[in-house]
């Protein structure tokens, strides 16, 4: 009977029925029991992971991963955001297959320096780190708390931004005024030219003028008549008195 009790020990730890009797659970090996098998690269094993959709479900499910959590771990391998690391020897959760069904094992212990994948995913305030050895590609869980600057860092918050001053727009130059023409009044005659009349003695000035060169030229000529009768007397008119004002 005791025998029997002993052995249904790995059941229970395997299935985390008895968290009381479990014990870190040593595996010598990797490869017994794969999920996938082994992975060459990278560009096989998003192959694989691709390939064995309903098992790599069913091992998110089994490591306690919610859907949104599983979708952004497969986007990651299908775009190859992933490490290559040293897989730490101690997990929290390392899963398994045997034919269809596939198992957890809980606070597992591996070889030291194995190979493999890992995509780190930050949910509820933690970081879950999720492994692939490249021995058997057992999807494996590391549970890490966030830093504390990180966590008790609040989300920044954005102040409303105050609305722009509307901009100041010059104004419009005035139009010059320009001053309308005076219209002629027909009904006020226009002013009469001013003329300007000049004395008529100036001639009779230049006529005195000329007087003593005819006297000479009658006496040279002789003529019919004798004495100077027969020219006539000029008399030199008045010296012609301008205005004040005229010119």
């Amino acid at each position: 009977m005791l025998h029997k009790s002993l052995a249904l020990i790995p059941l229970l730890v395997s299935l985390g029925a008895a968290p009381a009797l479990a014990k870190t659970v040593v595996i010598a090996e990797l490869g017994t029991a794969p999920l996938l098998g082994t992975s060459t690269s990278t560009a096989a094993l998003r192959t694989d992971v691709a390939h064995h959709r309903v098992w790599m479900r069913a091992a998110a499910t089994k490591l306690g991963l919610s859907g949104a959590d599983y979708a952004s771990f497969a986007g990651a391998i299908a775009s190859s955001h992933v490490a290559w690391v040293v897989v730490p020897r101690h997990l929290d959760a390392m899963t398994w297959r045997s034919g269809n069904r596939v198992y957890v094992l809980h606070d597992v212990e591996i070889p030291a320096g194995t190979r493999g994948w890992e995509v780190d995913l930050r949910a509820h305030g933690r970081t879950l780190a999720l492994f692939m050895p490249a021995t058997c590609g057992n999807l494996s869980l590391i549970v890490r708390p966030l830093p504390a600057r990180i966590a008790m860092v609040p989300r920044p918050r954005v102040a409303a931004l105050a609305p722009l001053p509307a901009p100041i727009v010059p104004a419009a130059p005035a139009a010059p005024v320009v001053a309308a023409a005076p219209v002629p009044d027909d009904s006020v005659p226009p002013a009469a030219p001013v003329a300007h009349t000049f004395p008529p003695a100036v001639a009779a000035h230049h006529a005195f003028f000329w007087y003593p060169l005819l006297l000479g030229l009658t006496a040279l000529n002789g003529g019919g008549s004798s004495g100077p009768s027969a020219v006539p007397a000029l008399v030199p008119a008045a010296a012609p008195v301008i205005a004040a004002g005229c010119p």
